[in-house]
């Protein structure tokens, strides 16, 4: 079974408890049994981020089998790409459930990291915004970028406002409270994203107003997932990012 090796934590002298997202079971915590003796066949293999094939075994807490390393992610060692993964991966893991399966969400993780992994660091910034909105996108709190979520007036029509509230955009009739008014070519750029598939966010170009578009995401974010992003402002500052 493929997996990425999420999270780690020592427990008693030899062994770890290992955090596993997979596609069929979700996310799993599993006991890696001997992982820190000097000979287990284990060690290197349980590294943050990891794609592993592995096995699982016993009732209750299931316990760690075989582990054959599949691809170890070197590059995002190294900054600006580790500040990048570190963030979208705290991100994401407000949205895991324990052995609960999410297809979807498996594998905009797996496509994250491979992004993060190999685009060119003038993308990563772009790779962000697109990985935030298509969380948002999973957890329904996303309404679209270029028309009001209340009447479905279009930015063509007059001016667009965002509030705080998950993805919500207004016309002047429908502003939402505490709202500001965004840039029309903020809007279309949003919508671009949107519309092109992952594998292809490299390929664009942020423009003047990427700011405004990862403010945007950042606000959205922090209500849907209830959670403050404190690895964000480290990420976005690595990557010369400014709001």
């Amino acid at each position: 079974m493929l997996a990425l090796v999420w999270k780690r934590s020592d427990v008693r002298e030899s062994s770890r408890l290992v955090t596993l997202l997979t596609r069929e079971r979700g996310r799993v915590v599993a006991l890696a049994k001997g992982a820190h003796r000097p000979g287990s066949v284990l060690l290197g293999r349980i590294d943050f981020l990891n794609r592993v094939d592995v096995t699982f075994a016993g009732r209750g807490m299931p316990l760690l089998g075989k582990a054959a390393l599949v691809h170890e992610p070197r590059a995002l060692r190294r900054s600006p790409r580790f500040e990048t993964a570190a963030h979208l991966c705290q991100t994401l893991d407000h949205a895991w459930l324990a052995d609960h399966p999410d297809p979807e969400l498996f594998d905009l993780t797996l496509g994250m990291i491979t992004l993060v992994e190999r685009a060119p660091l003038e993308s990563l910034g772009v790779v962000v915004a697109g990985v935030e909105l298509r969380l948002l996108r999973h957890l329904g709190s996303f309404a679209g970028a270029e028309h009001c979520a209340s009447c479905g007036a279009t930015i063509d029509q007059g001016p667009l406002w965002a509030g705080p509230s998950e993805g919500g955009l207004g016309c002047e009739q429908h502003r939402p409270e505490r709202s500001r008014r965004v840039h029309p070519d903020a809007l279309r750029w949003l919508g671009t994203l949107d519309t092109t598939a992952g594998r292809d966010w490299p390929r664009l170009r942020p423009g003047p107003q990427h700011g405004e578009v990862l403010a945007l995401l950042g606000n959205w974010l922090g209500t849907a997932l209830e959670h403050r992003l404190p690895l964000r402002p480290l990420c976005l500052t690595s990557l010369a990012v400014s709001l």
